[in-house]
């Protein structure tokens, strides 16, 4: 018999499969998963094993040297698993694998710990019952139940309103995962800005639950690794890494908010969670829930085709009203960045003793500083973006690298002292919410008040126990806030995302739009939304007015399939990255003609990236459309035999950011 093995190191001329003979003594002991030792040329290093064949690829082989742990770190399924994400992304096997193996070293040092007990699983079992159901809460439920007996492996879309009760269907369905002895991989996009379901998991299942996300510390996420491994814990909870938790017998893979971009990798490997759910699926005939207000348009269309079920929660809990959208057409305002009508709501507001939300996707105090004189705006000098000035501590910074410096006194290029301060930030909100409201109670929540393990979970606990009277914040407070007294949302600014050169742009700004406005009137008081634009007629903005989304669904899919994009083509992204501007575009440029030489139609570009530098290097886009299969054949062909020198190409397939 013969060990297939990968090598614990990460390069393309090692990238493949290598073939070890296994000795007689190791025959009783030897598994999938295993790191080995193993001579490789002149040297001997580690690998690990990935499976057995009878017959190898050559005639000279060498034998294992020796098996380094006895506990594997992986199993047959995750590699499975492991070379569809390789093969599917373009990634490297190694690259791939590791992201099923156990958090931290992989090595024998980090296979040490002792499995737990099974009370937790127990405490599981015995959950508390929650509320009763809605009539289509109970239909949603029953449905994933009678998939969860059968086995089949069904993929569900729970399509429902802001506050319809999507969190007590996934419960539900725990609950029937439990009983017929099966565990639950549930995801959210970003575990610390949803504290309220972790919370209300936590209080439904106790200790049967396993957290999986980056916030943890490397010894609590090996722990609860291990929890998970030896089926203590059957509930999985966490964020995009969840998915690969080693789950025993997985019946159910919910994706709440399946939507969100941060399903996707930035690194290497590029996959998305959803698409990598969905196979994982396919091998263990575990049921999807796909959940949201907004699906992606994607999602929609297959679900449209016939490829998901929908499950449709149409009304809020106890038939909650939505709160009502005005939509205010800043262009007839004058002053200030709070419009007329979003002050005296306001001022309301803060009367009845109630909360408001105001929401702006942007960080800083000012956006940009432009020369009033010769139109310089001034740029980090290692990203091709504007440096936003901070009042906290008066330094224009990159939100991009972090690059910093004092402001100027005056312009770099004409040495004019005329220096213009423009844009709007949270910062900058809430200095006039101050001025306008002194006796307001007001709460900034960014990533620049918000950097510290934890802090999350204590600005949450603040504004949810009523101690601050506003939040001010950027896209993080359109997620997962469920608060009784927030009456008033406003949109400060709805127009951030809706010109971005991104075909996804509309549809970013009304998700955004749509759940931000969810955040109000969830509970007996009414709510209200106010939303300020310059663009008060573009379709995004109107269809998040009314929460339509099948009114938004409509108008987008028509531009969709004239432009051919997604869902109507698949899209992979070559990223040319270099510090030399004219190698990189060089490079670009044959590996564009390379590719138009065998496929003629779907070549965009190259082209300057959208964010032309970043980090000190040049950046050109190569955008190939078409049928997926294709399309990646084509380039691994190519790229195979071009290795441009001095200049890195980043593959990726079915990308989300393309600035």
């Amino acid at each position: 018999m013969y060990a297939e093995v990968i090598l614990s190191k990460a390069a393309e001329r090692i990238d493949k499969i290598y073939h070890y003979a296994v000795p007689e003594a190791l025959l009783p002991i030897i598994k999938t998963g295993q790191p080995v030792a193993i001579p490789f040329g002149k040297r001997q290093e580690i690998g690990y094993v990935i499976g057995f064949v009878e017959k190898a690829e050559v005639e000279k082989i060498k034998e294992i040297a020796e098996i380094i742990a006895a506990k594997p770190l992986f199993n047959e399924n995750q590699v499975k698993l492991a070379n569809w994400i390789a093969e599917y992304y373009c990634a490297f096997r190694l690259s791939a694998l590791r992201l099923v193996m156990p958090p931290g070293k992989k090595d024998v040092k980090s296979l040490k710990s002792k499995p737990r007990g099974l009370k937790a699983e127990a405490k599981a079992e015995r959950a508390i019952s929650g509320p009763d159901l809605m009539v289509d809460q109970a239909k949603a439920v029953g449905a994933i139940t009678a998939s969860l007996l059968v086995g089949a492996g069904a993929h569900f879309l729970l399509f429902g309103v802001t506050g319809s009760g999507k969190t007590e269907v996934y419960m539900k369905s725990v609950e029937q995962a439990l009983s017929q002895g099966k565990s639950s991989i549930i995801m959210v996009p970003e575990i610390a800005l949803t504290p309220q379901l972790v919370q209300r998991f936590k209080a439904r299942f106790g200790a049967g639950i396993a957290l999986v996300h980056s916030d943890l510390t490397g010894a609590k996420r090996r722990q609860e690794w291990d929890r998970i491994a030896c089926g203590e814990a059957k509930i999985i909870l966490g964020a995009r890494s969840a998915i690969f938790a080693p789950a025993t017998n997985l019946g159910l893979i919910v994706i709440d908010e399946e939507y969100e971009r941060s399903y996707k990798q930035d690194n290497a490997p590029r996959y998305h969670v959803r698409e990598t759910a969905a196979y994982l699926a396919s091998l263990t005939k575990a049921t999807i829930v796909l959940g949201s207000a907004t699906p992606a348009v994607e999602t929609y269309y297959q679900a449209e085709q016939g490829n998901l079920r929908v499950l449709a929660l149409p009304e809020r809990i106890d038939a909650r009203p939505l709160p009502p959208v005005e939509i205010i057409d800043m262009r007839r305002e004058r002053g200030g960045l709070l419009s007329k009508k979003l002050r005296d709501e306001l001022r309301l507001t803060l009367e009845r003793g109630e909360q408001a939300i105001l929401f702006i996707n942007r960080r800083g105090y000012f956006t940009y500083v432009q020369c009033r004189d010769c139109g310089f705006a001034l740029q980090c000098p290692h990203c091709s973006i504007s440096l936003t000035y901070h009042s906290s501590d008066q330094l224009l910074r990159c939100n991009r690298c972090g690059y910093s410096v004092a402001p100027p006194k005056s312009c770099p290029q004409c040495n004019s002292l005329s220096l213009g301060y423009f844009g709007t930030g949270t910062q900058r909100i809430e200095n006039e919410v101050a001025e306008v409201f002194p006796a307001a109670r007001i709460l900034r929540y960014d990533r620049d008040s918000v950097s510290k393990r934890g802090s999350h979970e204590a600005f949450f606990s603040v504004f949810a126990e009523g101690k601050a009277d506003v939040l001010i914040g950027t896209q993080m407070v359109a997620k997962g806030l469920d608060v009784a007294k927030v009456t008033l949302v406003g949109v400060v600014s709805a127009d951030t995302a809706i010109n971005l050169p991104d075909f996804r742009s509309a549809e970013y700004t009304f998700q955004l739009l749509t759940q931000v406005a969810g955040r109000a009137g969830r509970h007996k008081l009414p709510g209200k939304v106010i939303v300020q634009t310059h663009v008060p007629d573009h379709y995004a903005i109107l269809a998040a007015a009314k929460q339509d989304y099948e009114l938004f669904y409509r108008q987008e899919i028509v531009h969709r399939q004239e432009l051919g994009y997604p869902p109507f083509s698949r899209l992979i992204s070559l990223l040319f990255t270099g510090v030399e501007a004219t190698r990189t575009l060089k490079a670009a440029e044959e590996v564009g003609r390379l590719i138009m030489a065998v496929k003629r139609e779907g070549v965009l570009g190259p082209a300057p990236a959208v964010i032309g530098k970043l980090h000190g290097e040049w950046r050109y886009r190569l955008l190939i459309k078409g049928e997926l299969e294709e399309s990646r054949s084509v380039i691994k062909k190519i790229l195979n035999d071009f290795k441009p020198e001095g200049v890195s190409l980043t593959i990726d397939v079915d990308p989300m950011n393309l600035l």
